[in-house]
């Protein structure tokens, strides 16, 4: 017969000594630590609470020790009861709605099993909620995640979502065959809602992606011919492809000949938000004198509106673009080759 293990055979998870670290130490404690813990810590202790049993007390002196350096007296040797303590330990840390979000049973039922009226989109579930009878109104909402509820709700006419409220705190049980028929009853507008379904799409960022990977005289082209119809989206595209962050593929030579360009006062306002590494490159093609001076400048440039920075970052851009224009420097792009 094999040898019984002992403790020094047995391996503990990060969260398995943890728990029993907590469930084993003073209650007042333990919730002080709770609440400095992330959601997803308390899954994981939710998760070792649910895996481990029983632990020896020796085995519980070893957690002890390595975490305090000591052992309390009276330590639990059984964890029968811990996932109840430990929710104790969260309700007193967090409040009752933050436990009660950690602690709801983990869903397995796919998506497209769901009963329609959780599937709906809040703002479709709300109006059509709107027109309901009070009471089917809290029989739907009874069903759904607190905050999918509550993020209903507050889309409902004000007016009637007091009586929602009530009729919901007055809900014991619920027949399984009105949820079905409130199931088959939205599942027509589950049907419209997904007919009606539409995806996003950033028009302007794919574009300029597009713009981007032409030759300079092509998108140059095409900015000048779209100007013509639309000066306004000319405009903003020409803007969305080159930023001032893109400065900083300017070379030494074509960083120094933009400098040059540039008043002080304006460098230093665009600089206020711009990356460090942009940054770095623009003092390190400056004077030590005039590094020296922009940095002072900078450190006693106070609260700034964005609008102001966005200006000044905005015409050193274009004063970039003309020197490119003009062959005086030369600007990366992320297609390779030159940048319009």
């Amino acid at each position: 017969m094999p040898a019984a293990a002992t403790d020094e055979d047995v391996l503990l998870t990060g969260s398995q000594k943890a728990l029993l670290f907590l469930v084993s130490i003073d209650e007042d404690v333990a919730t002080r630590v709770i609440a400095h813990l992330e959601p997803g810590e308390l899954e994981r202790l939710k998760a070792a609470s649910a895996a481990t049993h029983s632990v020896s007390e020796a085995m519980v002196t070893r957690v002890q020790r390595e975490f305090l350096g000591n052992v309390k007296n009276g330590v639990a040797t059984s964890l029968a009861g811990s996932d109840r303590y430990l929710q104790r330990l969260v309700r007193n840390a967090l409040g009752e709605t933050r436990a009660s979000e950690l602690f709801l049973p983990v869903r397995t039922t796919p998506e497209d099993e769901l009963p329609a009226y959780q599937r709906l989109p809040a703002p479709v579930l709300a109006s059509v909620l709107e027109t309901e009878h009070p009471q089917t109104t809290a029989l739907v909402l009874s069903q759904l995640s607190p905050e999918r509820a509550a993020e209903t709700l507050n889309l409902m006419p004000e007016a009637i979502r007091a009586e929602v409220v009530l009729r919901i705190g007055h809900l014991e049980e619920v027949p399984e065959q009105v949820l079905a028929e409130l199931d088959t009853e939205f599942r027509a507008h589950l049907d419209r809602a997904q007919a009606n379904h539409q995806t996003k799409v950033d028009g302007k960022e794919a574009a300029t992606g597009i713009l981007k990977r032409l030759a300079q005289d092509q998108s140059q082209a095409l900015l000048e011919e779209l100007a013509a119809t639309d000066a306004t989206m000319a405009d903003k595209l020409q803007q969305a492809l080159f930023t001032f962050a893109d400065l900083e593929r300017l070379d030494a030579r074509g960083m120094q000949q933009l400098l040059k360009k540039v008043p002080t006062d304006q460098l230093v306002l665009a600089l206020k938000s711009s990356s460090e590494e942009l940054k770095n490159k623009v003092l390190s093609n400056l004077s030590s004198r005039a590094a020296d001076m922009l940095r002072e400048d900078l450190a006693l440039l106070g609260p700034t509106r964005i609008s102001d920075v966005e200006t000044a970052q905005r015409s050193i851009v274009e004063t970039a673009l003309q020197l490119e224009r003009d062959g005086v420097v030369s600007i990366a792009r992320d297609g390779g080759g030159a940048y319009v």
